[in-house]
């Protein structure tokens, strides 16, 4: 995972709840039903998770350490989404004991490579690259919806902009879903080595749906982008210059953790 900053996740840990009116005014969900229709689960199913389902966060100091309110703002995610969530007060394999030790369910922990949930009881793991891949088409696929084409999936191609760990995974969802796509990266070896490298004839401004998995900020600006274009990335940091976030308006979605998050939890509770 790209190692974020304690500038980046401070926000939410007072930010959650503008999080999640925007992303409902952009997607028509907010994370929590994000992870319902993700995973078609039932309201009944969800609030009986709740009840039941306690969530621990671990803080991990291996490689590079701690990172500035990274666990804490795992927490006020999941707990935005209306699930009991903890930190725990030690760290590595102390704060897994202390986890169990607190009758946890699910744990979340990261390092400098992997960023993970636990499901204890399940035996069951979800990766933050696969997570955050699949949340952001399920968030392109509703953009495209609150548009008023009501197509279940996106049928017209996708650009998928970066083909580095989230961006592969988000391709192997996009052929699985039977879903057109080129890939566009900015290193010209990895593009034409990708599955369906973007043609020559064609541009970024050429596409209205755009994924976006590269961790380069500032270099995508409006001059580059279709005026109706829709927009999905995890945005770490986000490649839209000022003028593209102008352009795009309400019709881009990107943050630092968040749905990548609440997906993770969702593919942890998954039968």
């Amino acid at each position: 995972m790209t190692r974020l900053t304690t500038e980046w996740v401070e926000p939410m840990l007072t930010g959650m709840e503008d999080y999640n009116r925007v992303l409902k005014f952009r997607t028509g969900m907010n994370l929590c039903e994000l992870m319902k229709r993700t995973f078609n689960f039932s309201c009944e199913y969800v609030d009986r998770m709740k009840k039941e389902i306690r969530v621990g966060v671990v803080p991990v100091t291996q490689g590079e350490g701690i990172i500035g309110c990274f666990s804490e703002s795992i927490a006020a995610i999941v707990g935005s989404m209306g699930f009991s969530a903890e930190v725990m007060t030690h760290t590595d394999v102390d704060g897994i004991y202390e986890a169990y030790g607190r009758n946890c369910d699910v744990l979340f922990m990261a390092d400098d490579d992997r960023y993970l949930a636990v499901n204890t009881n399940r035996h069951k793991t979800s990766d933050n690259n696969y997570a955050t891949a699949l949340g952001y088409i399920k968030v392109l696929e509703a953009m495209k919806e609150m548009g008023k084409d009501y197509e279940k999936n996106i049928k017209c191609p996708v650009l998928v902009i970066g083909h580095g760990l989230v961006g592969s995974e988000a391709t192997e969802i996009l052929d699985e879903m039977g879903t057109e796509y080129y890939v566009y990266d900015r290193n010209p070896e990895v593009q034409a080595g990708a599955k369906h490298p973007l043609p020559e004839n064609l541009a970024i401004a050429d596409f209205k749906y755009i994924l976006d998995f590269t961790n380069e900020g500032d270099w995508l600006s409006a001059d580059q982008l279709a005026e109706d274009a829709c927009y999905a990335s995890p945005g770490v940091p986000c490649s839209l210059t000022e003028d593209a976030r102008e352009l795009l308006g309400d019709r881009a979605v990107y943050d630092n953790l968040e749905i990548g998050t609440a997906v993770m939890l969702g593919e942890a509770l998954s039968e």
